[in-house]
């Protein structure tokens, strides 16, 4: 049984888990919450190794580098680095458990570590609504003499990234396969990013609907819009095209296409980086679960 294959103090959490859904004593269920467990585990594993992290044991009190940690209950713990500009470290605890769309979090600046960070023990916090965390399984660190802005750069993403793999992966544990709630939609998304930052859900979504406006606004003036790492947003206009007799591909036929003005067309030029991420995919270095669908069970 996967359940029975996992350490006994994540065991305890996953029951303790279990029993909230009144099922701690559904063997198969305690097995499916196992198998979601340790796909997370691999999944924070996998990012930190890809992306520049460093899996370590402890970090001393008072080292200022920015770091993830999964805790025994699953939990995703994202803290920035010391920095005097923006205010000191921050914190963000996401409670995943069940969640599919978006997580239960808690965000604060400034906070402060008591103590040491370290595996097997639970990270306490001074000047935060959350006073401590379960136990740490693994944690990942920025590597040392990485810029302030560099690490919490890799501190946001890594965040964003690995909270809503591990909601992906929850939803192989939803009975109702016709009801799966979308992940990447409108609403989900701008909700994710209302809690993230402490918005209310109709403040973010004039954000989100301004900035849209702003590139399309930018297309429309001919401009070849950036979109970070993704690439450019752009129009290209297509010269007109004479009418045109042509064979139809099923009967051989001869018909005629009419003619076409010149019209624009929007593109997308993708980044170089973005590329050679999706080109991982194919090549055996995908993470753990970003195949198209996590719709069937385990």
């Amino acid at each position: 049984m996967a359940f029975d294959s996992l350490p006994k103090d994540i065991q305890r959490h996953l029951r303790g888990l279990a029993a909230e859904q009144g099922r701690d004593s559904d063997p198969a269920f305690l097995d499916a919450l196992a198998s979601v467990w340790s796909r997370k585990a691999e999944l924070f594993v996998s990012y930190a190794e890809q992306n520049g992290l460093e899996l370590i044991r402890a970090l001393e009190s008072g080292d200022g580098r920015g770091f993830l940690a999964l805790s025994w209950s699953g939990s995703l713990l994202s803290v920035g680095p010391d920095n005097d500009d923006t205010g000191g470290k921050w914190m963000e605890y996401s409670s995943i458990k069940l969640r599919t769309d978006v997580p239960d979090m808690v965000v604060d600046r400034p906070i402060g570590i008591d103590g040491a960070v370290q595996l097997g023990s639970s990270v306490s916090f001074f000047n935060a609504r959350v006073a401590s965390t379960s136990p740490i399984q693994y944690l990942a660190a920025c590597p040392e003499g990485t810029p302030t802005d560099e690490q919490d750069r890799m501190i946001r993403e890594g965040s964003i990234f690995i909270t809503t793999g591990f909601m992906k992966f929850n939803r192989s544990l939803i009975q109702d396969r016709e009801n799966i709630p979308d992940q990447f939609t409108m609403k989900s998304m701008t909700r994710y990013l209302a809690k993230k930052h402490g918005l209310t859900g109709n403040e973010s979504r004039l954000i989100i609907d301004d900035f849209l406006t702003l590139v399309e606004t930018g297309m429309l003036l001919g401009e070849s819009v950036p979109m970070g790492r993704v690439g450019r947003f752009f129009v290209k206009i297509r010269d007109a095209q004479k009418p045109r007799t042509v064979k139809h591909p099923a009967t051989g036929e001869e018909m005629t296409i009419e003619a076409k003005p010149a019209m624009g067309v929007p593109k997308i030029s993708f980044s170089s980086y973005l590329k050679e991420r999706v080109a991982g995919l194919g090549a055996g270095n995908a993470l753990p679960g970003s195949g198209e669908d996590d719709r069937s069970a385990d």
